[in-house]
């Protein structure tokens, strides 16, 4: 009797373990991992008037996109530490994402004054009165900038920048070539570049965009921007393949879709081609694209497909009452 009440339990007790199994090792990774939070929150109990651990805090809220938090740790590392430079740089920045430009410009002119040459705070400024448009003083921090790192590569293109929105283009230009001498890798020089070269239709502007794209291979602002140098030089294949290509990446890019009609319509002359690219425009562009219910419609009556064309005319119109070539595409048809 004892025997078998012996053997029940071991039974009753190898269920119960089998029901609730103690975690073996191997299954440890199925643990949440800890994020830089977890880990910047422990050090903070441990050390909570360390102001560098709450600007570290600050940098991970501002780079997941939580400016209030960012905003709340930045004010308790400055609290307890209003020496530091570098977070009166971050809160210059959360203040200009909130367009507060003056609190943006008193947070760096406090970093100014422990320290008049820190070439971080000069760039911040010049950039901050480049925003507001504030030429003078936006050179003057730039220059001060640079006579203390003449390597400053974020200096010579936000001087680019100052001269390009004063219409002043070999100024531009020679700064943005400056900046990419210093800085390979500085993408946004090279974009600028290659666009005032292409306004001027220069081929140089495609050296540039290549440039850039090595820089970032797969940046859709680039490959557009090549795309539509192709286009507006005429070399339709090219064009072609470019926003093919940005398709394959980017299938909802709808102004590939329409680039890609536009050259077929005006450069290829292939009606049935254009139209079928102005309806993927249509579908993956904004509500109310009444441009491409126009060029399709123009791509519907050059292939004589007078119905549907009447049609796209009329819902352009519906869309922009004010839209002179539908209003002349429609009376075309309806004069025939």
């Amino acid at each position: 009797m004892r025997n078998s009440i012996y053997a029940c339990l071991i039974v009753v007790l190898a269920v119960a373990c089998n029901e609730n199994p103690t975690p073996k090792l191997e299954n440890q990774n199925d643990a949440p991992e800890l994020t830089i939070y977890d880990s910047l929150n422990t050090e903070i109990k441990k050390d909570p008037n360390n102001p560098s651990l709450y600007f570290e805090r600050a940098k991970a809220h501002y780079a997941d996109r939580d400016m209030a938090s960012s905003l709340s740790d930045v004010g308790r590392a400055l609290a307890l530490d209003s020496g530091m430079i570098q977070p009166y740089l971050l809160l210059a920045d959360l203040k200009l994402i909130g367009n507060q430009s003056r609190e943006a410009r008193e947070s760096l002119m406090k970093a100014l004054e422990q320290e008049p040459k820190n070439v971080d705070v000069l760039v911040k400024l010049g950039e901050l009165h480049m925003l507001v448009e504030d030429y003078d003083n936006s050179f003057k921090y730039l220059n001060d900038a640079l006579k203390e790192d003449v390597y400053r590569s974020d200096a010579y293109r936000l001087k680019g920048f100052n001269y390009k929105f004063l219409g002043d283009t070999v100024n531009a230009v020679s700064s943005f070539q400056t900046a990419v001498e210093q800085n390979p890798e500085d993408y946004d020089s090279y974009m600028q570049l290659g666009l005032l070269y292409a306004s001027a239709n220069h081929k140089l502007a495609l050296d540039y965009f290549n440039n850039a794209l090595k820089v970032r291979p797969e940046s859709m602002e680039t490959l557009y921007a090549i795309g539509y140098f192709h286009q507006n030089n005429g070399s339709a294949r090219e064009a072609l393949m470019t926003y093919e290509r940005i398709l394959e990446l980017t299938p909802n890019y709808f102004n590939a879709w329409y680039n890609r009609g536009y050259v077929y319509l005006q450069l290829v002359e292939d009606n049935d081609s254009a139209a079928l690219m102005f309806t993927k425009a249509i579908e993956t562009g904004p509500n109310g694209y009444f441009a491409a219910y126009h060029n399709r419609g123009l791509a519907y009556e050059r292939a004589n497909q007078l119905e549907k064309a009447e049609a796209d005319y009329r819902k352009a119109l519906e869309i922009n009452p004010q839209y002179d070539l539908s209003a002349l595409g429609l009376s075309r048809i309806l004069d025939r």
